[in-house]
């Protein structure tokens, strides 16, 4: 193979692993003020879990397929959490009460 079909298939397949990996980010930074757990799931989370929570690029967070999580440690999860770690702790405890409960 050519230094040019080389070229052309590194910067290929550069685009398309960049392009999944940005799938999976935040629209928005998460707005200060979140007693909104929606509005964190829509802004931080739909783009991988999709908006009803099934799955997509990320698992299924229905709140059936969350049973081996309580409250605490789930939102101990989320600190870790590609996304959710961006969010203060309180953020992460709305959230995991969220998604237990919905």
């Amino acid at each position: 193979m050519g230094k040019k079909a080389l070229s052309l298939m590194t910067l290929t397949m550069t685009v398309i692993l960049g392009g999944l990996v940005t799938s999976c980010t935040p629209k928005t930074v998460s707005p200060t003020d979140l007693g909104d757990a929606v509005q964190i799931f829509s802004n931080d989370c739909a783009s991988c879990h999709a908006t009803d929570r099934t799955g997509g690029h990320g698992p299924n967070i229905t709140a059936p397929k969350l049973t081996d999580f309580n409250q605490s440690s789930l939102a101990e999860f989320l600190s870790t959490h590609k996304t959710a770690k961006n969010l203060t702790p309180d953020q992460q405890s709305i959230m995991a009460g969220w998604l237990k409960t919905n």
